[in-house]
């Protein structure tokens, strides 16, 4: 078995467990009345099940855990030594998706879930073993991060998981990130020889795709709190893992945040928009970039389209990164926060924040 038939059959393996299991799980979900009932931020008109992603974190903590077991067993690969992370993920995960199914039937508050989110993180960072060092951008000095080191990875992981939660808004969006994610970051652990992230990239890879039948382009099932928080969470560690793990000799910080890039500008966007205008940021809302564009007209199939394009050549960008030169790098940072900057102009002009529903003068 060769470095790329591993993750090859993990992408595979986990593809088909979500193509059969899905209908199970949406037939559960119907059974147990575990629906998302349309409000008037919604963007869906009839009751749909809420919790498939539950079929992702399932596969994803099967698979890395068997694989860590077994070690496939091939030693001359080096594959999944004893460093913490199987074990860290998998109990922030599981932890993570008990929280979005109480979630799911009942709103929790945002502080618990904020706690808890928390613990997580600082659980993950302890077990895993992770150290974050320092940050390195194009045309700027290293930045040694020393004594906060924990503080910053904490925000990163809590961030991101609810950038995650909250841009999981429309069909087939938040799985595309999945898929593109996974696969960028499973291409950079087998070109930097990291297996376990390049089999934790596989699995959710395979799963969004085995899934994405079933939420688009007509959603039969929505992901949930159960999946969006572990799975942006995973995504979050994913990212420290490329840039801060065993084999991050030629990574920057720089690569995963391109590589997630329109989440994270859009969800960190709307976050500070909201902030700076007085809105509560916990409240829910429909002031995201691609809420705005539902609220325009335009179709979920051409919106997640549109955000897939994107991602997938920030995607590209943060696999070739370190093989660039610093001149090239830059020019990427450019042009990617120019057109950010064009894309929310555009947005912002067409509809701004008093046409979208839950800003009303109470804000």
């Amino acid at each position: 078995m060769t470095m790329f038939e591993a993750p090859a059959f993990a992408f595979l393996g986990a593809l088909i467990c979500n193509l059969v299991g899905t209908p199970v799980v949406i037939h559960l979900l119907k059974k147990y009345s575990v629906l998302d009932i349309p409000n008037e931020r919604s963007s869906h008109e009839t009751p749909i099940p809420r919790g498939g992603g539950i079929v992702i974190v399932a596969t994803w903590c099967f698979g890395m855990v068997m694989t860590w077991a077994i070690r496939f067993p091939l030693p001359e690969l080096g594959i999944l030594g004893p460093n913490g992370f199987v074990v860290s993920m998998t109990i922030g995960m599981v932890a993570l998706a008990c929280l979005g199914f109480i979630d799911d039937r009942r709103d929790l508050k945002p502080l618990l879930k904020l706690v808890v989110q928390i613990a997580v993180a600082a659980q993950a960072l302890w077990l895993s073993g992770l150290e974050l060092t320092d940050f390195c951008l194009p045309y700027l000095p290293d930045f040694h991060l020393g004594p906060w080191s924990h503080l910053v990875g904490m925000i990163w992981l809590v961030g991101l998981t609810n950038i995650f939660n909250f841009m999981d808004g429309i069909n087939g969006l938040a799985f595309t990130q999945l898929i593109f994610g996974g696969t960028t970051f499973c291409l950079i652990g087998i070109l930097n020889g990291d297996y376990e992230l390049a089999i934790s990239g596989a699995l959710v890879a395979g799963s969004a795709v085995g899934i994405l039948k079933y939420n688009f382009p007509k959603a039969l099932v929505f992901m949930g709190d159960v999946g969006s928080l572990p799975l942006g969470f995973l995504l979050a560690f994913m990212g420290l893992r490329v840039a801060f793990g065993p084999s991050s000799e030629n990574m920057t910080f720089l690569q995963p945040v391109l590589v997630l890039w329109p989440f994270l500008y859009d969800g960190g966007f709307t976050l500070l928009n909201r902030l700076y205008h007085g809105r509560n940021p916990f409240r829910s809302h429909r002031s995201h970039l691609y809420q705005r564009l539902v609220i325009s007209g335009e179709s979920h199939m051409t919106i997640t389209l549109r955000y897939g394009t994107a991602m997938f050549g920030c995607a590209v960008a943060g696999l070739f990164l370190p093989w660039l030169g610093e001149g090239a790098r830059g020019a990427i940072m450019v042009v990617v926060l120019v057109a950010s900057v064009v894309f929310t102009v555009i947005i912002v002009r067409r509809v701004d924040a008093g046409m979208t529903l839950g800003d009303g003068a109470e804000e």
